[in-house]
């Protein structure tokens, strides 16, 4: 009986693994430094996103977050759920 149960732990680590994404972590002025690549969100963040300034800025700022922020007057967000959708 226990043989049996050590796949279910095996699929279960895997899945709740695989729930938090890596995801680009980085602000417009830290960029060379710190978006090198792809970083394991915290518990409870399952998106990425990237926030862009409507001023001419490739981006202002990637990340995690536990729901899609809300672009606010002259930003646009990109929020996206899987291991590396908001690169560079």
């Amino acid at each position: 009986m226990k043989l049996c149960c050590w796949p279910l732990v095996v699929v279960a680590f895997v899945c709740l693994d695989s729930v938090y994404p890596d995801c680009f972590q980085c602000t417009g002025e830290n960029y060379w430094y710190r978006c090198s690549g792809p970083k394991k969100c915290p518990y409870g963040e399952n998106f990425c996103y990237t926030l862009y300034k409507d001023d001419g800025m490739r981006f202002s700022v990637k990340g995690c977050t536990k729901s899609c922020p809300i672009a606010g007057p002259g930003e646009t967000v990109n929020c996206c759920f899987y291991s590396g959708c908001n690169p560079l």
